[in-house]
């Protein structure tokens, strides 16, 4: 089954209060400390790397399960 590697994005809703939220999946794993803009007219996206941001990198198959590690199968 084919995985590809993601990362996920987390937003800080409040600065002080460090609760990360969910926030979009990139495809990837993404260097950096922001999402990048998907196009660079999109305003809003520019202002994202004003926020802060967590992320993590994952994998996801093809029924949409996403997976910390890449998923092992064994085979005889």
């Amino acid at each position: 089954m084919p995985v590809k590697m993601i990362t996920l994005w987390y937003k800080y809703t409040d600065k002080g209060n460090k609760v990360a939220v969910f926030n979009h999946i990139e495809n990837g794993h993404v260097d950096g400390e922001s999402p990048k803009p998907k196009d660079k007219s999109y305003t809003n996206q520019k202002a994202w790397e004003k926020s802060e941001w967590k992320k993590q990198f994952a994998y996801i198959d093809q029924q949409y399960q996403v997976w910390n590690t890449p998923p092992a199968f064994w085979t005889e």
